[in-house]
């Protein structure tokens, strides 16, 4: 006689001051467990909002998924094994070495990658076509004719070269740009390496500075990396060149970015990314010159929920089969 497969619980928590998409809500899981019927008859499931849950011990959760928790509570919970963050970011986790050793941390990275490659060709059209400040002269009524040569044959530096870094990389290359990547360890994949013109270290930044007609960030937030743009290697930078920041607000200096765009030192900027966000309605950023702000939408989707679940369900069925579980985070590197 064939025993019945084990039953798992999985919470599922969310904020209420995210948008829809970012949601996983009742209706997201369905759509998920319809695509994966044999997986979900063994998971029995709850639904959290804004850390509500948290205020109970989590006695009975093997696994949660969730973009922020308490430490402690996940420390005390004794069935907890697994935890999956809906980010591909632990920044707002740290420090992680205050996590029970023997919690399994995986993070969402590898979701954004298509939404990533768009917003980084989109961003580097955008500067070379000098349309930071071409739409400032439209605010201001301004007929601004800008003659600009063609974005072929630049060269675009990619800072860090994770998922995100990688997709930035194939989305310059096909532009018929110079790619130069910058990651800790200077290795990758092989079919990563495919996609760039040089891959370095991040030590040699300062060197590569100066060479780029644009500059990319996709970097994690680390204590190593937190103002790795900062005041000084901007002013290595090449005069004219545009910014691109796709991962954290506090890898850059942004006070001075702003400075070197008002002074026109920096032929532009699209930043995503922002401390805090929603960025305030009074912030100074919205007026900086040459800043072209977007709201958090470069690498995000309308149906993200769901893009977060298949990846949730395919490490759940490698859990099952005694693999490895992917996007493991590194808590010696905070990534």
């Amino acid at each position: 006689m064939t025993e019945p497969a084990r039953r798992y619980r999985l919470h599922l928590e969310s904020q209420r001051r995210q948008s829809p998409p970012f949601h996983l809500h009742e209706a997201v899981w369905q759509v998920a467990c319809a695509r994966h019927p044999d997986l979900a008859q063994q998971i029995d499931v709850t639904f959290g909002w804004d850390g509500e849950r948290f205020a109970r011990p989590l006695d009975d959760v093997d696994f949660l998924l969730a973009s922020r928790f308490p430490h402690e509570v996940v420390n005390d919970a004794p069935r907890l094994r697994w935890i999956h963050t809906t980010g591909a970011g632990v920044d707002q986790l740290m420090p992680l070495d205050r996590l029970r050793r023997d919690l399994i941390l995986t993070n969402s990275s590898g979701i954004h990658s298509d939404k990533a490659a768009e917003y980084t060709q989109m961003a580097l059209l955008m500067l070379n076509a000098q349309l930071p400040a071409v739409l400032q002269a439209q605010r201001e009524h301004r007929w601004d004719a800008r003659l600009t040569t063609s974005i072929r044959g630049k060269t675009a530096l990619i800072i860090g070269f994770g998922d995100l870094g990688m997709a930035a990389s194939h989305a310059a290359r096909a532009l018929g740009l110079r790619v130069i990547a910058l990651n800790r360890s200077g290795a990758a994949p092989a079919q990563a390496v495919e996609a760039v013109d040089v891959l370095a270290t991040i030590s040699a930044l300062d060197d590569w500075l100066p060479q780029a007609d644009f500059v990319v960030i996709t970097a994690p937030l680390t204590p190593q990396t937190r103002d790795l743009l900062s005041a000084a290697r901007l002013a290595r930078m090449r005069p004219g060149a545009g910014v691109v920041n796709l991962s954290r607000a506090a890898l850059i200096d942004q006070a001075a970015l702003f400075e070197r765009l008002r002074s026109g030192e920096c032929g532009g900027a699209l930043l995503d990314v922002f401390d805090p966000e929603p960025l305030p309605a009074d912030h100074v950023a919205w007026d900086v010159a040459g800043l072209v702000v977007t709201p958090h939408i470069s690498c995000d989707a309308p149906d993200y929920n769901l893009r977060v679940l298949e990846l949730w369900f395919a490490n759940f069925a490698r859990l099952l089969r005694g693999e490895a579980l992917a996007n493991i985070v590194d808590r010696t590197r905070d990534y």
